[in-house]
């Protein structure tokens, strides 16, 4: 059936080991925010601050891509996905894909709620008044 040993009991589920890659991939998410942050103000790094946002872009993929491979070696090869942590996975991802549905029909609706029928304190237009004359 699948069941792992861990403290004496059996679980249903997989228990993961200590592992290195969510480190990994905080440090490289890090190293995207920062690379991108100096890119944006050049004066403070100099020349070239493109080429450490696309290395830290590219050094933030290989550790996604090698955690992902991980994972796929211990449903597929090591066999630690059981039956009900396969159908827990696909109700995470589920969940998540509506939370995201949510987010962005939450922005939309207050987008066009706003657009639709602006209120009175910001001048009863849409765009609010002096907004689209900054507009880059």
């Amino acid at each position: 059936m699948g069941l792992r040993q861990g403290l004496g009991r059996n679980y249903p589920y997989h228990l993961p080991g200590a592992s290195m890659w969510p480190i990994l991939t905080s440090a490289s998410g890090a190293r995207v925010s920062l690379s991108i942050l100096f890119w944006f103000h050049r004066e403070w790094l100099g020349a070239r601050p493109i080429f450490g946002a696309v290395m830290a872009g590219v050094s933030l993929s290989l550790v996604l891509a090698l955690w992902w491979r991980e994972l796929a070696r211990e449903a597929a090869d090591l066999g630690s996905h059981s039956r009900p942590v396969r159908r827990l996975l696909r109700i995470g991802v589920s969940l998540f894909i509506l939370s995201e549905v949510a987010f962005f029909l939450r922005f939309f609706w207050a987008f066009f709620h706003h657009a639709l029928a602006p209120r009175v304190v910001i001048g009863g237009c849409w765009p609010p008044v002096g907004v689209a004359d900054r507009a880059v």
